[in-house]
């Protein structure tokens, strides 16, 4: 079989957010970066399509927001929660000081991602689409690249560094002997809809009390039509593991008086979200990993795409130090690793302590009923699924005092 060889400082593998703010801001520092991906672009990726005042804030840093707002995607400017029992929350970003822009965007993924490739690509990084990566090359115990086949050809990249931003998927961990088999996941299923009315500047969350444990969402797209869907959370039951999330939602939308006539916009996709960080290795020698390759999704939010690119920062910033030591396959692990359990692993260990005790019915019930009536707790409630308040909190005796009076 013919072969085709390639060399750069970085590979990346995965050309979503993660990859791509990874790939702009390397190239940006000046390193030969080839950024690759199975897909051709642009394509499709099911996810929600929001955007949080997090992601909105690296976006700026990326210099990409201009043209996003530019464009006529939906701004979000708030957040409304709906417990089992009906309570209602409603939070305006701009009103909770807590150092983020005030106000999110919902952007689709076939647009967002190609505008995030295409974005490093213009700062010099290189991109080879249809490669299928299969493995990692290696020299003893370090990685020095990835093999895969691409248009019935062999394709061999070596590179100092392997930045792996494959998300969910666990097919390339397993060869690069992070993981085995694939940890528990969030089941998460989306559609996009038209006919839904009264679309408003909020993300729009509903813990329904038909779903064992788990949240239907609407998020509301400039076109007039939204995305909705469910998350179901992966610690509670077995059952929710095996649901039939085709089912659940249809169930969903027709127990919500707003859904029952909405139409289907393309098909209803289901998907896996991890949320396992810090469980497994996120470095060896010779790799990094990020974003959802890392399980870095809050598991209460299901959000991902703030936290792939924040990591995407992070891994940056790890490799351009790396490639300027004398052993980057060395440094650029140990470095990078330091850096994920400073920014993250404080958070995510309080946070998968937390959402078993916040998710349940009765406190939702409660939280969301005392949260309009107290500042702080609401603050504090925000925070929390913003992913920029320690869950600890949550058990901090004011927390307690006013969720109780």
């Amino acid at each position: 079989m013919p072969e085709n060889k390639y060399r750069a400082d970085v590979v990346i593998v995965g050309a979503g957010p993660a990859g791509s703010t990874a790939a702009a801001l390397l190239a940006q520092r000046g390193w030969d970066v080839l950024m690759v991906d199975r897909a051709e672009f642009p394509r499709d990726k099911t996810c929600g399509d929001g955007l949080t005042p997090r992601a909105v804030a690296v976006l700026d840093r990326l210099g990409v927001l201009p043209a996003l707002t530019s464009n006529g995607y939906q701004r979000i400017n708030g957040a409304v929660t709906v417990a089992p029992n009906g309570a209602v929350f409603h939070v305006r970003f701009g009103d909770l000081g807590l150092g983020l822009p005030d106000y999110g965007l919902v952007v689709p993924r076939f647009e967002l991602d190609d505008r995030l490739r295409r974005h490093a690509m213009a700062l010099g990084a290189r991109f080879v689409a249809g490669l299928h990566v299969t493995g990692p090359l290696r020299q003893g115990d370090r990685v020095t690249g990835v093999e895969g086949q691409a248009g019935g050809q062999a394709v061999r990249v070596e590179a100092p560094l392997t930045i792996v931003a494959t998300g969910a998927s666990i097919g390339l961990l397993r060869p690069f002997g992070v993981l085995s088999q694939m940890p528990p996941t969030v089941n998460a299923i989306r559609g996009y809809f038209t006919g839904v009315p009264d679309l408003s500047d909020e993300f729009e969350f509903y813990f329904d009390r038909e779903l064992t444990a788990g949240y239907g969402w609407i998020f509301p797209l400039a076109d007039g039509r939204a995305n909705v869907g469910l998350a179901l959370f992966n610690w509670h039951r077995r059952d929710n593991r095996e649901a039939n999330t085709r089912r659940l939602l249809a169930d969903f939308m027709a127990r919500h008086p707003r859904l029952a006539a909405a139409r289907p916009d393309g098909p209803v996709k289901g998907y896996p979200l991890r949320t396992d960080f810090p469980r497994y290795r996120s470095a060896g020698r010779g790799y990094l990993l990020t974003g959802e390759a890392l399980g870095l999704v809050h598991p209460i939010t299901g959000e991902g795409i703030d936290l792939a690119m924040e990591s995407a920062e992070v891994a940056a910033a790890a490799a351009d130090a790396a490639l300027r030591s004398q052993d980057p396959g060395k440094e650029g692990p140990a470095c990078y690793s330091r850096a994920l359990a400073a920014a993250y692993g404080r958070f995510f260990r309080a946070v998968h302590v937390v959402e078993r005790i916040a998710t349940q019915p009765r406190a939702l019930n409660r939280l969301l009923r005392k949260a309009p009536q107290h500042p702080y707790l609401a603050r504090t409630l925000a925070g929390i699924n913003l992913g920029v308040v320690s869950p600890w909190a949550a058990f901090y005796p004011r927390t307690w005092w006013e969720m109780f009076t």
